[in-house]
């Protein structure tokens, strides 16, 4: 298993793609268990959305890891500029099979320590309630739950579904 810095020139079609996953996932979840039916904003088709967040992250002051194992991309996540020495973790994602070998908490390690080096005093996240695994995760790494956050991305109609925590580097 390797952790890949985001190159975008050469990982930003498998970045929108796992984004994609992910979201696409995240959403097919809100409609199973809320009965809600969630688009991406502006019009945007879900691809379309991946493809703008993709390309977010490889903005100066954001950076994201990829997960490769025997060739195949298996995992992201990123931590991007909030302002005021705060990060945020965002698009933390393993395909669902390679779940339970500690790859999500490899990859958040990478990600806290990576933010500690730009500077990051606090790193804040958000997590669907529904995340049992996360919320586990992100717990057993430090973070405390607050509320609602500046520049939080989480849709209102699903704002009360979701779980905003933080910790200090």
């Amino acid at each position: 298993m390797r952790f890949e810095e985001l190159e975008p020139e050469v990982h930003g079609v498998i970045l929108a793609d796992l984004i994609e996953e992910c979201l696409s996932s995240i959403l097919d979840q809100i409609r199973a268990l809320y009965g809600l039916d969630i688009s991406p904003p502006g019009g945007l088709s879900m691809r379309e959305y991946a493809e703008g967040s993709a390309d977010e992250l490889a903005h100066p002051g954001n950076f994201c890891y990829l997960v490769e194992e025997n060739g195949e991309y298996i995992g992201m996540g990123a931590i991007r500029e909030m302002g005021r020495g705060t990060g945020e973790i965002k698009r933390m994602y393993v395909r669902p099979v390679y779940r339970g070998r500690g790859i999500g908490r490899t990859l958040l390690d990478r990600l806290l320590e990576k933010g500690a080096e730009l500077g990051y005093r606090k790193v804040c996240l958000d997590t669907g309630r529904f995340m049992e695994a996360a919320r586990n995760l992100y717990r057993s790494a430090g973070f405390v739950e607050r509320g609602e956050y500046p520049g939080t991305e989480v849709p209102p109609e699903i704002r009360d579904f979701w779980l905003y925590m933080e910790r200090d580097l």
